[in-house]
């Protein structure tokens, strides 16, 4: 039951009547599904120095691949990092990232994970130093409830990729909005 409360026209009560709205908002945003993001996500990554597009007669596979050479390891040699966009003519299609030390050694292969409704799993990269951060969260019924995200920051030390920070963040449906800021 909302109780309604009349006041007079002052700034107190102008301010009292913004922060009605604002626990009515709060309450309602709790118990309905999450906004989808709208926001234009970027993974951090420059613009690619080679893209290949792929036919896919059956709408299923890899759509496109980005390469790009970085020097992710600070020892002067261009390193590899492909971007792959993979179609499953579902809402369920996904991002993977391959990231290859100079030397041809494959360092870590990511994958995103994408409902329709919500991104369980993103990444973003920083470069100078070379920084990957990835947000995820597990699935709860389905993709779109919301659950306990985290965010993991790594670091290349010695040629490895290593952890080097793990945040818990509340209940969420789309982990982008935690990589925002990043």
């Amino acid at each position: 039951m909302i109780h309604y409360i009349q006041v007079k026209n002052t700034d107190a009560d102008a301010m009292l009547k913004a922060l009605i709205k604002y626990f009515v908002l709060l309450l309602c945003a709790a118990c309905s599904r999450q906004v989808e993001y709208t926001a234009n996500f970027s993974d951090g990554l420059p613009k690619p120095d080679k893209t290949e597009v792929f036919d896919l007669p059956d709408n299923y596979g890899t759509k496109q691949v980005d390469t790009f050479f970085i020097d992710i390891n600070n020892d002067g040699k261009k390193d590899t990092i492909k971007r792959g966009r993979f179609i499953t003519g579902t809402a369920h299609s996904y991002t993977f990232y391959d990231i290859y030390l100079d030397n041809g050694e494959l360092l870590v292969h990511l994958t995103t994970l994408e409902g329709a409704d919500c991104i369980l799993r993103a990444y973003k990269f920083q470069m100078q130093p070379f920084v990957i951060t990835g947000a995820s969260r597990p699935v709860g019924k389905d993709y779109a409830e919301p659950t306990k995200a985290k965010v993991e920051t790594f670091e290349i030390k010695n040629n490895k990729i290593e952890s080097v920070s793990n945040k818990k963040y509340r209940p969420i449906c789309d982990v982008r909005y935690l990589l925002d800021g990043q």
